[in-house]
């Protein structure tokens, strides 16, 4: 016989060596009839016997570092493929009689439960007993790889409870329920005796008769004798009340309820990057019985299968509508409307992403959501590893879309892994640079691009594709995300992503658009506007952040058509300008006096006469008026005038007293 010690050093040694090795085992191997060992290797069980000290100290010391995440156990029911997860608060006792030990007694408490619609695998049940060590390890395709997965749960709880397909199995890590050298127990629906104890011991067994015909509406005496299978996953947590060897954490109403507004809080983005996962309940149980929903989100998609205009031989992507649902406590439902943007890496466009990708099983892939019907300024984008990160500052990049990716992520789970002083050599970290680097740029380009196609096709309204362009202002003090929106403005500038003013079907490039420029008020700039759409003039009004993006980014920018006082002199120079109405031509001269380049006024018929009619700009000398006196001037030109535009033209005239080179026709104004 081997003593403790010993055993533990081997645990140890296994584990440092391979720790696919170090197995814990949570039901009886000693056992016969009821345990169906003939399905385990024969190495499987040799290693177990030794293993729980070693694993309760382990388990204690995940609890130090790890708190529950329901993340967890969300994420493992989506790599299970399940379209349904419902967590469950439970406050009621129950009875304590007919129970397998009587040790069970003080498990018959309140509990959090949390239940999904697929059932384990034999797979799942090995991997759920790994110490450390996720089986979906080396599966890039699998949200829960990274290790601690369902040891978190040894937060709340000592005695974690699993029924699924054909077991229901009790996790005892401390060896104090089922015997001294028991580390748990499994019954078996298709062994008869234990269909006997699942049915006979009713207070043992309540707790779950209950939850099972509250989330699948059948019966436990249906599922245990007639089907002998359990087509889902239903995990119970006994909350725990007084300290133990594994934590000294006690979990009470309140802390659930922590729990559950942690969820609550992000639930609208909670759905958004899940592969199966589409609907999270969250249900109260109170001591009487009386069950209220807290929450219910769901999602729907629309994928979008014509967006084949631009052609990326490196990606794979796809765009898709999301609507998510939101049903309150009090039964009320929100919606919001999402557009998401997937892209895959392929393999062989950037070997250093390759290497990374099958060393470390990740997954080259990226996505960007964008809420579609909430205000602009209140989107501050959020880092996603498939569920949402922490909401705090080192997680927000500033941008308006929520981002996600397979990213490596810090031990404790809340953040991501960069290449900082201590961890420049982490590889995990270089995979996240990398991924920043050459693959959300393009994510987020596709975005844009497929935005602007939506619209062409009336699936999207124009200025929403705007929303979605970076505001550089708000990404300028978040170094790594400001770069991602400098790139994908650089790329994007190539495309026609500009439409005009008059006709938002139509997309220009931006050298062939006309840009107004920040100064202009807006009664100025609709006259403006008028004129220029009048003159079929490729006028774009874009939104503030828009136009900083192409002053800061745009190569050259001063290349570009802005809209100058120059520039609408011109256009009324080829314009008859006859069709403008009163009010927009005093605007229209207004701003063509701003500049108070004058020589640039001649030819334009702009100047208003006190008779309501307009001359134009000239400097000929026929029918010249010489005004020296105030009171005389107000004869000569309309009173509603603005105080600028007189002030202007008194300017203009004054600089014309001595030289009579700028002359009025029909009139020559001089104080």
């Amino acid at each position: 016989m081997r003593d403790q010690d010993t055993g533990q050093r081997e645990i140890r040694e296994l584990y440092e060596t391979d720790p696919n090795n170090v197995i814990f085992r949570p039901w009886n191997v000693n056992c016969t009839s009821r345990t169906p060992v003939q399905n385990l290797k024969d190495g499987f069980l040799r290693r177990v016997n030794c293993a729980s000290k070693w694993y309760a100290s382990y388990i204690s010391s995940v609890n130090n570092n790890y708190s529950i995440k329901y993340q967890e156990l969300i994420q493992n029911a989506d790599d299970a493929g399940a379209s349904t997860v419902v967590f469950i608060h439970d406050e009621r006792h129950y009875g304590t009689h007919s129970l397998w030990t009587e040790e069970l007694g003080k498990y018959q408490g309140p509990a959090l439960y949390a239940f999904n619609d697929a059932a384990f695998t034999e797979e799942d049940w090995e991997g759920i007993q790994r110490a450390g060590r996720s089986i979906k390890q080396d599966d890039p395709t699998k949200v829960g790889r990274f290790g601690i997965g369902f040891n978190s749960v040894y937060h709340i709880t000592d005695l974690p409870c699993v029924f699924s397909s054909e077991h229901l199995a009790i996790f005892d890590p401390q060896k104090m329920m089922f015997g001294e050298d028991e580390e748990g127990y499994r019954w078996s629906l298709n062994d008869e005796e234990d269909r006997e104890s699942l049915l006979n011991l009713r207070d043992q067994f309540q707790p779950f008769q209950n939850i099972v015909s509250q989330v699948k509406s059948c019966t436990w005496e249906k599922v245990i004798s007639e089907e002998q299978y359990f087509k889902g996953t239903l995990f119970r947590f006994p909350l725990r009340n007084e300290a133990s060897e594994i934590s000294d954490n006690l979990y009470n109403t309140t802390k659930v309820t922590q729990l559950f507004h942690s969820f609550i809080a992000d639930a609208d983005i909670s759905l958004l990057f899940l592969r199966n996962v589409s609907s999270i309940t969250l249900l109260h149980i109170d001591t009487n019985g009386l069950c209220n929903n807290r929450l219910k989100v769901s999602e729907s998609n629309h994928f979008i299968t014509d967006l084949s205009h631009i052609k990326q031989e490196s990606f794979d992507r796809k765009t898709c509508f999301k609507t998510v649902s939101q049903i309150s406590q009090q039964m009320e439902e929100t919606k919001s409307q999402w557009l998401v943007t997937t892209c895959l890496l392929k393999q062989g466009y950037i070997p250093e992403i390759d290497s990374l990708a099958n060393k470390l099983s990740f997954y080259p892939q990226a996505d960007a959501a964008f809420r579609l019907d909430e205000d602009r300024s209140l989107c501050n984008g959020r880092l996603c590893c498939f569920l949402p990160l922490p909401n705090n500052e080192p997680n927000k990049t500033g941008l308006p879309i929520h981002i996600n990716a397979c990213f490596g992520l810090t031990d404790n789970r809340r953040f991501i892994k960069w290449q900082e002083e201590d961890q420049k050599n982490d590889e995990s970290a270089l995979w996240n640079e990398l991924l920043t680097r050459e693959i959300l740029p393009h994510v987020y380009l596709k975005m844009i691009l497929d935005a602007i196609q939506l619209s062409g096709n009336s699936a999207l309204p124009s200025p929403t594709v705007y929303n979605i362009w970076p505001d550089l202002s708000k990404t300028v003090h978040k170094e790594r995300w400001h770069e991602v929106a400098i790139d994908t403005l650089k790329d994007l500038f190539e495309y026609k992503i500009f439409h005009l003013a008059d006709d938002e079907q139509i997309w220009v490039s931006a050298s062939d658009a006309a840009f107004p420029v920040n100064n202009i008020r807006s009664d100025t700039m609709s006259a403006v506007s008028r004129l220029l759409i009048a003159e079929g003039e490729n006028l774009d009004t874009v939104p503030e952040h828009v136009l900083k993006d192409v002053q800061e980014v745009f190569p050259e920018s001063d290349t570009l058509t802005w809209v100058t006082q120059s520039y609408v002199r011109d256009v009324l120079h080829r314009s008859e300008a006859e069709n403008l109405s009163k009010d927009d031509k005093y605007s229209l001269l207004e701003f063509a006096l701003s500049d108070e380049k004058y020589t640039e006024l001649q030819g334009l018929k702009l100047l208003p006469l006190s008779d309501g009619t307009f001359t134009s700009f000239g400097n000929g000398v026929q029918n010249t008026v010489l005004i020296d006196n105030e009171s005389f001037q107000e004869r000569f030109l309309p009173n509603d005038l603005s105080h600028f535009c007189t002030m202007q033209l008194r300017k203009l005239a004054t600089r014309s007293k001595n030289i009579v080179s700028y002359l009025l026709s029909g009139m020559l104004i001089i104080i």
